[in-house]
């Protein structure tokens, strides 16, 4: 990985040092007519300095970012199938840890695990989570070696359908290390609400035009009639990865898509126009340089 500062002091000290760099940074890669003025707070946890507006900008977007991110992957592993070996899974980590080098995205473990611990939430096997109540967010992280789905670009792209079909908005903020194991560290909007009892929850979700294919079943399982891709089977749609909020509506908050294989998955991908960003970006006729961290 790129190299990593070494922070040994308080959290509240990290803060103001990075809060200050972010402030000589923004006078100097922003002029006052920039689009991009304000940075977010979780700039304060990257090794380099407007890192992940830099990022934005070269790859459009936060979600540019993303779709990039699962194209790294793309080509090493197996996914929905479930024939990926090891060597392969051990391929789309070397692919996104060569990812986040290039797009200087290191974040500073110390200080961001003081940040899980002065904010947690209740996580679930895949995800530690916190809340980030200047933003309205949750940020979560996961260890990449120890996810549910059959492979890293099953995870990213799974990330990918949620915003396209629950109108969600995954973000991945940057990336560590600790030992041997990556670490990608992704947010998404914090919602305010309960979880539903499970037919609450079935209820909830047919009357939001999903469809329950088991109706005696508690599995979380569903099927989106897609006009583009036809039905798309939705899972783990269980009581823990959904939340309604004060009007009543249900919001799926770790959903997982299933395809019969990587083909498949990558089809449905380019049908919805999710697989990639293509042309030029901000970064590219800017003249501002990419963060190598």
């Amino acid at each position: 990985m790129a190299n990593a500062v070494v922070w040994s002091g308080s959290l509240s000290a990290f803060v103001r040092q990075r809060r200050s760099e972010r402030e000589s940074c923004r006078e100097r890669a922003f002029d006052k007519t920039s689009a991009t003025k304000h940075l977010s707070p979780i700039e304060l946890y990257l090794n380099s300095s407007c890192a992940l507006e830099k990022a934005h900008l070269h790859y459009g977007g936060s979600q540019g970012l993303l779709r990039c991110a699962a194209q790294s992957v793309a080509d090493a592993g197996c996914g929905d199938d479930g024939a990926g070996s090891r060597e392969s899974g051990d391929d789309e980590v070397r692919a996104l840890r060569q990812f986040a080098s290039e797009s200087g995205l290191w974040m500073e473990p110390a200080a961001l695990k003081a940040l899980f611990a002065a904010r947690p939430m209740r996580g679930g096997k895949e995800h530690s989570v916190a809340y980030l109540p200047d933003e309205e967010r949750v940020i979560k992280d996961a260890d990449v070696h120890a996810l549910a789905t059959e492979s890293l670009y099953d995870y990213l792209t799974d990330l990918l359908l949620s915003n396209h079909y629950f109108d969600d908005d995954f973000q991945i903020l940057g990336f560590y290390e600790e030992g041997e194991r990556l670490h990608l560290v992704i947010s998404q909007p914090y919602v305010d609400g309960t979880h539903p009892e499970w037919e609450e929850l079935k209820a909830g979700m047919v009357a939001q035009d999903l469809r329950d294919p088991n109706p005696r079943s508690l599995g979380g399982n569903f099927i989106i009639d897609d006009d583009v891709l036809g039905e798309i089977d939705v899972f783990d749609l269980h009581v823990n990865n959904v939340i309604r909020d004060a009007s009543g509506w249900l919001h799926p908050i770790d959903a997982h898509f299933y395809f019969d294989d990587r083909t498949a998955r990558v089809a449905a991908l380019q049908k919805l126009g999710l697989d990639r960003v293509s042309g030029p970006t901000a970064l590219a006729s800017s003249g501002l340089p990419r963060a190598k961290g």
